[in-house]
């Protein structure tokens, strides 16, 4: 019963807009920290050292990332996962993969949650926890599927928001076509 009573709450509260100062284009985010260790396979697409245990999102060896805020029990979620696993697979088949990463954050989620909704809908990219919703919050959301696209700033202090989309997205191919025109990335 509270297993059911916790996932209620969590359509409820991710799966509708809130009524916080959302992100928007041009802010500037605190460069947070995913205190997860990434396996091995997305160390090394994160650019990563060998045995990280957590890191902040600057670290990652990246121009631009997309971060994608979800929740293993949102609907939308679930329905839009095997199409933006396709849209990362086609990303990494474009040179311009090298300058942009995309990684998950399982709001809410533990580490057993994330890497259930990972083999579940076969998810390609990194994914990590964020049981206590810290990330979260820090990104000024509490609505999933949200996107954001991210640049670290000149000064190492925090990450520019260069996109933000809340909610699911139309269709892969302009989803794709958005995310390379926002980076900047050639």
């Amino acid at each position: 019963m509270k297993r059911f009573a916790a996932s209620l709450l969590a359509l409820l509260l991710f799966c509708t807009p809130a009524l916080a100062k959302k992100p928007k284009v041009g802010d500037v985010l605190p460069d947070l920290t995913i205190k997860a260790a990434p396996k091995p396979a997305e160390a090394a697409y994160l650019g990563l050292p060998d045995g990280t245990q957590s890191f902040r999102l600057s670290q990652i060896k990246a121009e631009v990332l997309l971060v994608e805020l979800f929740s293993m029990y949102c609907p939308h979620c679930q329905a839009e996962a095997k199409p933006l696993g396709r849209v990362f697979e086609r990303l990494m088949a474009l040179p311009q993969s090298k300058a942009l990463k995309f990684l998950g954050i399982g709001a809410g989620n533990s580490a057993y949650e994330v890497d259930t909704f990972r083999l579940l809908y076969e998810i390609p990219m990194p994914l990590f926890q964020d049981g206590d919703y810290e990330l979260l919050k820090a990104f000024g959301t509490t609505s999933t599927p949200t996107y954001l696209m991210l640049r670290p700033t000149a000064d190492g202090r925090g990450l520019k928001v260069l996109f933000v989309q809340e909610g699911r997205f139309e269709d892969e191919q302009t989803f794709l076509e958005l995310i390379l025109r926002a980076s900047g990335v050639q």
